[in-house]
């Protein structure tokens, strides 16, 4: 097949029409600030065209993706503020999001940032690293194994990187710039946005996630890989849970994931309980 990117950004300039080709436009959230590329490249192979990573180019560029109007298969991904592309799920977009625990995603970026201090990263934007700097210098020579440590320092935490680890996801559905601070009382808000979305999955049921996205696309689900999750990261994970001022910083956060996964759990035993009604009428036998 053939593909031309632009060699200095990457960005996908041409590729003639896959076979099959699935005739949709789809955008993936992405809420992990580690991207997921392998899942990406198998869903994204199937459209005539296809960028991940969004963020890293910039609002312009994100913006003239999803006006591509003349192209009738699109898959995008990025870890974007939806505010200021929320038009485009109901301009012909249909929307995946992955939702993962807010503790793991904060474990996640801490042991990044104390990572970033000394090894250079490769998925990150220009914008994003002038962000996160501030983090990457103060969690540089953090123990993260230890528990009195990981409170002393978020407790002492300066407000540039205690605004970076402040509730993310809740800040992606419902703020329209970084710097933006968010409150519970935007919870809401960011819940009416989500339920916009075709497909929400969250890590604590990922095989349903992969079933749907690969009925949603007509793809194998099995090929929709989703790293497991690191026993380091979930050891971080479980001390946070103790640490008073990790549950400040992800207040909003943790509200907004308890009520996505009720409403998960009752949307499967809803469907659970339409699947034994149909396997019990005669009709259906």
């Amino acid at each position: 097949m053939l593909t031309i990117h632009d060699a200095k950004s990457g960005l996908l300039i041409y590729r003639r029409r896959p076979n099959p080709m699935v005739k949709k436009k789809v955008f993936r959230l992405e809420t992990q600030i580690l991207p997921l590329i392998k899942f990406d490249r198998n869903c994204g192979s199937v459209f005539q065209y296809e960028l991940f990573s969004l963020e890293r180019f910039g609002h312009e560029t994100a913006l003239q993706t999803f006006h591509l109007n003349a192209v009738s298969s699109v898959y995008l991904s990025g870890r974007l503020l939806m505010r200021n592309y929320e038009e485009f799920l109901g301009k012909g977009f249909e929307g995946i999001v992955l939702l993962s625990d807010p503790y793991y995603e904060m474990a996640m970026r801490l042991f990044l940032f104390k990572r970033m201090a000394s090894t250079p990263t490769g998925f990150l934007g220009e914008r994003d690293k002038l962000i996160l700097a501030p983090a990457i210098e103060y969690f540089a020579d953090a123990n993260l194994e230890d528990a009195r440590s990981l409170r002393t320092l978020l407790k002492k935490a300066p407000l540039k990187v205690a605004n970076v680890l402040a509730s993310p996801v809740t800040r992606q559905f419902t703020c329209s710039s970084p710097d933006q601070r968010v409150n519970r009382s935007e919870v809401a808000a960011a819940i009416d946005l989500l339920s916009r979305f075709a497909i929400v999955g969250h890590h604590t049921n990922l095989p349903s996630f992969q079933d749907a996205v690969g009925e949603f696309l007509d793809i194998e689900a099995d090929d929709l890989v989703i790293p497991p999750r690191q026993m380091l990261i979930e050891a971080i994970a479980g001390a946070l849970k103790s640490i008073p001022s990790a549950e400040v910083l992800l207040e909003e956060d943790l509200i907004f994931d308890y009520y996505v996964r009720q409403a998960l759990i009752s949307a499967d035993r809803e469907d659970t309980s339409k699947d034994l009604e149909r396997n019990a009428d005669p009709s259906n036998r």
